[in-house]
């Protein structure tokens, strides 16, 4: 499912910024990440990297772990039932547009998606709450 190991061209969180990760060096103990906003390249310790640098997903690489189409997910996040993705911003040239969810997200996707029975219809908990569907049922009792 979600591989907690560093992985080079993904994209993480370091310190409130967006970062794209460039290269591993064990051997020296470094890591090099470019942030998004203005190609800096910031080196980081190896050992501890778990403490600062958080991985975050694209739609499709989410799409890929929960084993749904992109579209699906942004059908069910339009319906509520998963949460809603964030952009990378104007600040990233290139990726302005680009969506991304953290890994709780992802864990919190996957859970919606073992859990749901196929062929079941998704019900929107915003729109059905108690006083919606009773004022449903007084309308039909009054046809």
């Amino acid at each position: 499912m979600i591989n907690n190991a560093l992985v080079t061209n993904k994209f993480y969180t370091y310190s409130n910024y967006i970062v794209k990760l460039k290269k591993i060096s064990k051997r020296i103990n470094k890591i090099y990440v470019q942030r998004l906003d203005n190609k800096e390249i910031i080196e980081i310790p190896f050992v501890g990297h778990e403490i600062i640098l958080y991985r975050i997903y694209t739609v499709g690489e989410v799409a890929k772990i929960v084993e749904k189409r992109p579209d699906t997910l942004r059908k069910y996040e339009k319906k509520f039932l998963i949460p809603e993705a964030k952009k990378f911003g104007g600040g990233c040239p290139g990726y302005s547009n680009w969506r991304y969810y953290t890994e709780e997200d992802v864990y919190i996707m996957v859970e919606f998606f073992n859990t749901r029975t196929p062929g079941r219809p998704v019900v929107n908990t915003k729109k059905y709450t108690i006083q919606n569907l009773s004022r449903k049922v007084q309308a039909k009792t009054r046809e």
